[in-house]
């Protein structure tokens, strides 16, 4: 039943795949009491993938602020008149370094950002492709239990009729002994042995 990651993604639809861990349907067919080891890891991996997208974002945000305080920084050490040359120069020089440091740190994160979804697709399709899998086992087990649970209910009905069979016979034949007893010994004499029978039991 297992499909390769490459034969899914050959297909429209799976670009609108739901990311399994962010959708409630998805825990309400695994609950943690469900979900195998497996299962688990790769959850666990994609979870990992999510707060890593949501720490890039932040992260951004964070440098591009300190990129743009120091490049305000830059214009207002220029127009400060109070500074010596010398220490302007050094300020310059400092805010320079860290601007540099700023905008390689926006690259390398700009890049993350465009890697990430893709990242968490491939994590979230193979959590997809074990559930699949564990989720079609379940069923091809559940379809054998089924098979036995239904080959079992026929024989215990056929057993069941036996026994009612055998039930309505015994009922029949105490009506008949009763029958016979009465039409034999008479009507006062039945009723004098019923009374007896009634006390012993």
């Amino acid at each position: 039943m297992s499909l390769t990651i490459e034969e899914v993604k050959k297909n429209a639809a799976y670009k609108q795949l739901p990311i399994l861990t962010l959708d409630e349907r998805y825990h309400r067919l695994f609950p943690d009491k469900d979900k195998t080891p497996e299962i688990k890891r790769l959850e666990k991996r994609l979870n990992e993938l999510l707060k890593r997208q949501g720490q890039i974002t932040n992260d951004l945000k964070a440098v591009r602020k300190i990129k743009a305080d120091l490049m305000k920084s830059v214009i207002e050490n220029v127009e400060n008149t109070e500074l010596s040359d010398a220490k302007r120069q050094k300020l310059m020089s400092t805010n320079q370094k860290l601007i540099i440091e700023a905008r390689d740190k926006i690259e390398k994160l700009e890049q993350d950002e465009l890697d990430i979804p893709y990242q968490i697709r491939d994590a979230n399709l193979e959590l997809v492709l074990e559930c699949v899998q564990v989720c079609y086992d379940r069923i091809h087990q559940n379809y054998e239990d089924i098979q036995l649970l239904g080959k079992w209910i026929n024989e215990m009905r056929i057993e069941l009729k036996k026994k009612i069979l055998i039930k309505q016979d015994k009922e029949i034949k105490n009506t008949e002994i009763y029958t016979y007893m009465h039409d034999l010994l008479g009507p006062e004499m039945m009723e004098v042995f019923d009374n007896k029978s009634d006390e012993k039991g």
